[in-house]
This record gives structure tokens, sequence and C-alpha cells, in this order.
């Protein structure tokens, strides 16, 4: 068969995520144009199908310039006329992440407190998994963490929901997307979990048939001038990082941005915090590779009691810490973590402490990297452990901890 992708033995090669590579195209989907009319008359969005129209590069420069410049739905993450998706590791919070997009999106205020979302227009939200209970009880605690109130978003109409995601093979379904965005314009359409969208129509892996299945709710969102955001999950591999662990290679190829989140550090406090860090990797064909680290924390008022309020923190971690300069700035990466745990956490510490510092701080290191660090840090004067005794651990401090290196005694300029 033309295409066949089989080894030496003639069994079907396999992808990274173990499932046969496509022999061949599937078959085309059903015909679900024309659409509802767009919802309005100008912008490239808004441009009908018109199936294989070839035109005058005239015509489409004119087209460029009479929409005006590009926008930001986020800054410096994902353009205003951009689809993608959005993909995480099991349990590491994606619905949370999303739900804080979407009210930023709608309220005109930060994505995760530090990309920011300028004032755009209504959401519409299809949330496949967890219920109107649950929802609702998160997007109060995200609301109150960006001290928003939630019933007056809701007052102006700014977030729609859908407690299912629409089936993406199916015309009847998508003629219903296409006619909510009609008679509510949105300026953002996210489908979480993608799974269930496509509900057994095409697997991750075959690039041919996840195509189509995308295509399908992409271009309703683009003749309604709707940014799209899918939800789904990375593979099971555990083989390489950021885009390479979305699951296959259809929705990998099919995003303008691709957006992923591995979890660096977890961990849960006395009061029954769940903290979450967060490794990101943004990448897209219009925007410079990006990569950031985001501590989530969530607590419930009453673990025991379900409908006890839930509290919601949220950071962007920095990339360095501020003090780190000098004969710092020419360390490696992980000396220059471990340090930084020394100086934020006082003096004496083990090796032990300073593992659970750096992972808090989205920097997952072995004991032999923090033990060989330590070493290099005290062989350069900037750390001293206690005495190596036979048998006795060491315990570490910063020889600086006030202050960076070139900085006076009090702390001051020198």
């Amino acid at each position: 068969m033309s295409g066949d992708h089989r080894d030496d033995r003639g069994r079907p090669e396999l992808d990274r995520d173990g499932v046969p590579l496509p022999t061949e195209p599937p078959g085309e989907l059903a015909e679900v144009f024309p659409l509802h009319p767009p919802t309005t008359t100008s912008g490239l969005a808004a441009q009908p199908d018109q199936g294989l129209l070839a035109e005058d590069l005239a015509v489409v420069l004119a087209r460029v310039q009479a929409a005006g410049p590009p926008t930001w739905l986020i800054e410096g993450v994902w353009p205003r006329d951009a689809y993608g998706v959005f993909a995480a590791e099991d349990k590491a919070g994606k619905t949370w992440a999303i739900l804080d997009l979407a009210c930023s999106a709608a309220a005109g205020v930060p994505w995760l407190g530090h990309f920011g979302c300028p004032p755009s227009g209504p959401v519409l939200v299809f949330l496949g998994e967890g219920g109107e209970r649950a929802m609702v009880r998160r997007l109060r605690a995200i609301c109150a963490h960006k001290h928003l109130d939630l019933d007056e978003l809701a007052a102006q109409r700014r977030l729609r929901l859908c407690f299912r995601v629409p089936k993406l093979t199916s015309g009847e379904e998508l003629q219903a997307v296409a006619g909510e965005l009609h008679a509510h314009p949105a300026t953002l359409v996210i489908v979480d979990p993608l799974y269930l969208a496509v509900a057994g129509a095409a697997t991750g892996a075959d690039l041919y048939g996840m195509g189509p299945v995308l295509a399908g709710i992409q271009a309703v969102c683009q003749q309604a001038g709707a940014a799209l955001v899918v939800v789904t999950h990375w593979n099971k591999t555990g083989v390489g990082r950021g885009a390479k662990r979305i699951s296959g290679v259809g929705p990998g190829a099919w995003g303008r941005v691709l957006a992923s989140a591995g979890v660096a550090h977890r961990a849960s406090g006395p009061d029954g915090a769940s903290t979450v860090v967060l490794a990101v990797d943004v990448i897209g064909g219009e925007l410079a590779d990006l990569a950031f680290r985001v501590r989530r924390t969530v607590r419930a008022e009453d673990p025991a009691d379900l409908a006890s309020p839930l509290h919601y923190a949220v950071e962007v971690l920095p990339d360095e810490p501020d003090d780190l300069e000098g004969a710092a700035g020419d360390l490696k990466p992980s000396r220059r973590w471990v340090l930084a745990a020394l100086r934020a956490g006082g003096v004496m510490q083990s090796v032990a402490q300073l593992g659970d510092r750096t992972a808090a701080d989205g920097h997952q290191l072995k004991a032999r990297t923090i033990q060989e660090a330590l070493l290099d840090l005290e062989a350069v004067g900037l750390v001293a452990g206690t005495d190596p005794g036979a048998g006795l651990a060491r315990y570490w401090s910063a020889t600086d901890p006030a202050g960076a290196p070139g900085q006076g005694e009090d702390g001051g300029d020198p």
C-alpha cells in the first residue's frame, strides 16, 4: 500500500506513543459549511470559506492592510488571531491555568498575574471535565486572587460556559458552535480537553486524521474572529520536553502556538495547601521561544467540606535571583540555584533542605548535583560548610547571606 510505514519484518512502525503510524489519509469529514455568517464585516478572520480561491496579491495586501495591526490576546505569548494548543502532564493543573486565562481575557487583567491581557471581549469555554459546582468553585478562587468579582463578571456576560465539549467531527455540533458565536461573539474559545472532543475519531499520532478534525473548529473560530485554545495532555513516554511531549504529532503540527507545562515540583503543606511549580515552554511561528516557571498554590478553608471556599495564588517566578551578580554570575545554573537557596534559607542548611528549596523554585536537582555544587561554591569562597567529620553530615551557609558580592558590610554600595 502506498505510504505504508512498516519495519524490516513487515510490522507497522510505531510512533513515540506506541501508536501505528498512519498508512493513508482518512476519509473526508462531513461537510460542515456554509456556516453562520461571520460576526463582523471587516478583518482577516471574518473572511468566509470559499474553497480553493486564488486571488491577486494586491487583493490580499489590501485586505491585510484594512484589517489593521495585529494585537495580542496574551502579550508576548499568544496573538489575538492565533489558534493552538495548551498541553501539560496529568494532574499539572491544566484547567486551573485555562480558567485563569478565561478570567484574564474576559476582564482584561494579566494571565497568571504576569502576562498582560489587553481588554478584548467575552470568552466561551467548553469544559468536558469537572462539573458545574467544581468549576464555579475554582472560578471564585481565581477571581478573588485577581481582585475580580465573579458575580459582576457574570452580570456583564463576559464568560459563557458549556459543560460538554463539542464533537469536532460532527457537522451539526460545529454548526452549533458557529451559531453560538454568531449570537454571542467571543474573543476567545477554549476547548478542554481535546480527547473528549475528538471522541475516538483520530489519535494524536495520526497527523492525517487529526488535521481535518481540528481544522473544522479552527475555521469556525476564525470566521467568528475568535482565538482558539485547545487543551490536551502530554504523552506517557517521559522523553523530551516542551512541545515534544504533546501527545501525537497531530495537535503539535496543527497549532500556530504550542504551550506546554511540566511539573517541576509538587508539595503539600500542613494546612492542606497544595503547591505545584510548573515549567512552561511556548513556541510559535511568529513568537520568540519563551520559557518560564509558575508557582501555584491552592488551599481549601476546610478540606473536609467540599463547599468551603478555595484560596488560589499564582506567580511567575523570576528567571534568576536579582542578587546573583559578580563571581556568581560566572557559575553554572545549578550552582547559582544552590547559592540562591542558601542565601534565601539562612545558615546551616543540609543538602536535603537545599533540595526542597531549589525544587520549590522550579529546579529539580539530585542530591549529588547539590553536593557537587556546594563543593564548587566552597572552592571559590561563596559558601562555607561545617567540618567534614567521619560519618557526619555537613551543614552549609552562604558567606554573604545579607547581600550580593560586592556590597558593603551594611548591605549597601561599597
